[in-house]
């Protein structure tokens, strides 16, 4: 006879693989407001479980989901910057140039550009080719060269 504890080990493993690593934030939005809440709700989840589990697209939605009013999750700046900076230290270029931006206008963390400038050259030398670019205007705009 199999355990419960085995059981339960089972359906969290398979409800992980089921998951994948599909979470979007875009599209938990879509079934919002289209109506879909128990889609959206869904997305959401998934979105929690992979940042939960180091995914660092998801570490960046979800930090996302903290930094904006209405996003299903209790509203803070600072544990936004938090999981963006998880993700940004994976690498996530999304995440260095929110880092960068929230640097340079002091949103949840005080205004540095020294850091600022550390991780928008992250994003600009990404390939993530339009945060490179926009990293890199944002960059040139506030004159980080001469920093």
């Amino acid at each position: 006879m199999v355990s419960m504890k085995f059981k339960t080990l089972l359906v969290i493993t398979f409800t992980v693989l089921s998951l994948g690593v599909n979470a979007d934030l875009k599209k938990a939005i879509d079934y919002d407001q289209a109506g879909e809440f128990d889609k959206s709700a869904k997305e959401l989840y998934k979105i929690s479980l992979l940042a939960t589990r180091g995914h660092p697209r998801a570490m960046y939605e979800f930090g996302t989901m903290h930094m904006k009013e209405g996003m299903w999750v209790v509203h803070s700046k600072e544990t936004a910057i938090d999981w963006w900076m998880k993700s940004a230290k994976l690498g996530y270029a999304p995440a260095q140039f929110s880092i960068g931006a929230s640097y340079i206008g002091g949103i949840g963390v005080n205004k540095d550009l020294e850091e600022a400038k550390k991780w928008l050259e992250k994003a600009i030398d990404s390939t993530y080719e339009k945060y490179s670019k926009v990293a890199k205007e944002l960059y040139t705009l506030n004159d980080l060269d001469n920093i």
